[in-house]
């Protein structure tokens, strides 16, 4: 079993396992254990398996380490790795998907484009809450195009508009017309399920995190 971090990767680190240093290799696979499953999850999950996309992207960063250039772009390496196993994986399995968002992290996310009663003290209606974030979340991001539903959840994750550009090989003005396009799907499913919203398109205008 790999062990959990204790302190942040560094750079160095990241360099040394280029090199062939199997043990920095090791806190690598760690720290990438700390993200990617998740990632993984909210990308693909209900489609593919999370689990074996992981494994398979491991499987390379094991055997390709030594092709990272840049080590301070671990992350977007990975990633780009993560997305071909999982076009590979989809050649393989095609059918609608279905997004597990049991993921606590996730559904905060999307609670500001989800717009319901919510409060933050841990109460029934905080419970309630979240069961139907977790609802409408699923029906949300299954009925999302590919490139929207990959844009978005990258979004949420944190990542730039530029990054996400520079990862998906699309203009950068086109992936803000996809988180544009997937916010207000967001917004016009909730308004749908009976839940009122603010216009979330004019908060995405100009905006690069």
């Amino acid at each position: 079993m790999l062990p959990v971090p204790t302190e942040p990767l560094t750079h160095d680190v990241v360099a040394a396992a280029t090199r062939g240093d199997r043990m920095a290799l090791r806190q690598v696979l760690a720290y990438l254990m700390t993200w990617l499953p998740a990632s993984a999850r909210r990308l693909y999950g209900g489609n593919l398996d999370p689990e074996e996309l992981c494994q398979d992207t491991f499987t390379v960063v094991v055997r390709r380490i030594d092709s990272l250039a840049d080590p301070p772009r671990l992350d977007a390496w990975v990633m780009g790795i993560l997305r071909r196993v999982a076009a590979d994986h989809l050649k393989k399995r095609r059918r609608r998907p279905r997004i597990p968002v049991e993921d606590v992290e996730l559904v905060d996310a999307l609670a500001p484009d989800l717009p319901m009663p919510r409060t933050e003290r841990r109460s029934p209606e905080a419970d309630a809450w979240r069961r139907q974030a977790i609802d409408l979340g699923e029906r949300i991001l299954a009925d999302l195009d590919p490139d929207a539903r990959e844009a978005y959840v990258l979004h949420l994750e944190g990542w730039s508009q530029t990054e996400i550009a520079r990862l998906t090989q699309a203009p950068r003005g086109t992936v803000a017309s996809r988180i544009r396009r997937a916010r207000r799907h967001v917004h016009d499913a909730s308004i749908r399920a009976g839940y009122r919203a603010a216009d979330p398109v004019a908060d995405a205008q100009g905006e690069d995190p």
